[in-house]
């Protein structure tokens, strides 16, 4: 049995920590706004880590990408305009370009040195998505571009894929009650939000709950899910929030008509019944999640260190 592995330590706070052993680094770099590692695992295969967190692994991304993506475009009406803030790898752009009324997909991200990486250490996330033609890559502030670039009711589906809001950290003004406004404003009428929104069990919550409670001030319809994602060893949250239709009143028939209908190419882990699932959060859950009353602003953010385990 080979035992000369390198060990990741993924912290998960003072009192936890899950270990990853690495056969290998495959690639590191220290970019302009975070540190990135491609190593390889025995159990999950590649593995992206930025900042000391795991963000995905070869084995499993399906599950994430998938479950990010896929709810929230079925709850807007016939997507033709979606913007991807973050995103790197590329595998949430190339779960976006499954949809067959999508049009135009902008994939917005400030870290070129990541995107580079991506298109060349992770083919097999992206799958040659970059090369569609209705794919548009810029390396940006995504904040500035939504601000400056976009018109009010110009988009379908906004998807934010960005690393968590710590200080000092590429992400953290893209959580604030004053940019989920902006974000509002530049959506169509029956226009839809989607985040990845941290962890979200009964011993770490409070991220999400946070960002919960802050796109609530905005949006009328806001809903938590989450899905068990192997390589995190954890359930992983997401955050719908919308103008106007609610995931939560999907029955399982109609999701599996609507991916019959409106999407194109195989679906691993998302159908109607995982749907249901993803949205019945369990009781424990549910109260946490309500009782939240702290909102993050562009001057209140929510503190985390930087983590760099290898």
């Amino acid at each position: 049995m080979e035992k000369n592995y390198l060990y990741f330590h993924d912290r998960f706070g003072g009192a936890e920590e899950h270990l990853h052993g690495v056969r290998r680094i495959i690639y590191e770099v220290r970019t302009p706004y975070q540190f990135i590692q491609v190593v390889e695992s025995p159990t999950f295969g590649k593995m992206l880590i930025i900042d000391g967190d795991v963000q995905s692994s070869l084995v499993d991304e399906y599950i994430y990408h998938e479950s990010l993506v896929h709810p929230a475009l079925l709850t807007a009406h016939s997507p033709k305009v979606v913007v991807i803030l973050g995103g790197g790898e590329g595998s949430t752009l190339r779960e976006i370009l499954k949809h067959k009324s999508v049009t135009k997909a902008i994939m917005v991200d400030i870290d070129k040195d990541a995107t580079d990486i991506a298109k060349e250490y992770m083919k097999e996330w992206h799958q040659g998505a970059f090369d569609d033609q209705r794919a548009t890559l810029i390396n940006s502030d995504a904040r500035a571009f939504v601000e400056s670039n976009l018109s009010n009711n110009s988009v379908d589906v906004f998807i934010s894929d960005l690393t968590e809001p710590y200080e000092g950290g590429p992400s953290y003004k893209l959580y604030s009650v004053e940019f989920y406004k902006t974000i509002f404003d530049r959506l169509k009428e029956d226009g839809v939000f989607v985040l990845q929104a941290s962890l979200l069990r009964v011993t770490n919550y409070k991220m999400h709950t946070i960002i919960r409670n802050t796109l609530k001030q905005v949006f009328p319809i806001v809903r938590s899910y989450f899905a068990y994602v192997p390589a995190f060893d954890t359930t992983w949250g997401f955050i719908i929030a919308s103008k106007k239709n609610d995931p939560k009143t999907f029955t399982k028939e109609d999701v599996d008509y609507m991916i019959k209908e409106r999407i194109t190419g195989d679906l691993r882990f998302y159908d109607g019944e995982t749907h249901i699932a993803l949205f019945n959060l369990p009781k424990d859950i549910r109260k946490l999640i309500e009782t939240e009353t702290e909102v993050i602003t562009d001057l209140h953010y929510i503190p985390l260190e930087r983590k760099e385990n290898l």
